[in-house]
């Protein structure tokens, strides 16, 4: 009996040093598609808004091609106006004189489709007396109520932000 408890002691014993990493296996198949989403597409759009178009008017309308069906129904547009100083600002803002923006998906032809992008500024306060340098970013609702919800969305800087990181 005593040898028993002899061996079973002299059988225990620490493990020896960890060997080399072996090769890498065989890559696995490819996982399942994850779940539909929405597009994390967005567009800046660029455009001057002159100060001859006014025309003695407080509002200017211009054909938008980045205004589509899908923006119009499911998407968002927001504008900002670059002021004196270079910084873009969300519309109305105390930098400048626009005061409205709106856009549409219109039927131009009168067959009944809806087939042209148009986009609107509003200047009550008196039309600009010098070009405007403004800025359409079309996105998604859901990104829109993101940034809406934490009050980003006239900040032009931190829209860009978030919208370059989906």
């Amino acid at each position: 009996m005593m040898s028993a408890a002899v061996l079973s002691f002299a059988s225990c014993s620490k493990e020896g040093p960890a060997g080399a990493t072996g090769p890498a296996g065989a890559t696995g198949p490819a996982g399942p598609a994850g779940p539909a989403g929405d597009d994390a597409g967005f567009t800046v759009n660029s455009l001057t808004i002159a100060a001859a178009d006014w025309a003695g008017g407080t509002y200017v309308e211009y054909p938008a091609d980045f205004i589509n069906a899908d923006i119009y129904e499911e998407g968002m547009a927001i504008a900002y106006i670059q002021d004196d100083y270079g910084y873009w600002n969300g519309i109305p803002s105390q930098w400048h004189a626009i005061t409205g923006f709106g856009y549409t998906f219109a039927d131009s032809d009168g067959d009944g489709t809806a087939d042209t992008g148009v986009v609107g500024f509003d200047a009550v306060n008196g039309a600009p007396t010098a070009d405007v340098n403004a800025r359409v970013v079309t996105m998604t609702s859901r990104d829109y109520e993101v940034l809406n919800s934490n009050g980003q969305i006239n900040n032009y800087n931190e829209v860009m932000t978030y919208l370059s990181k989906k």
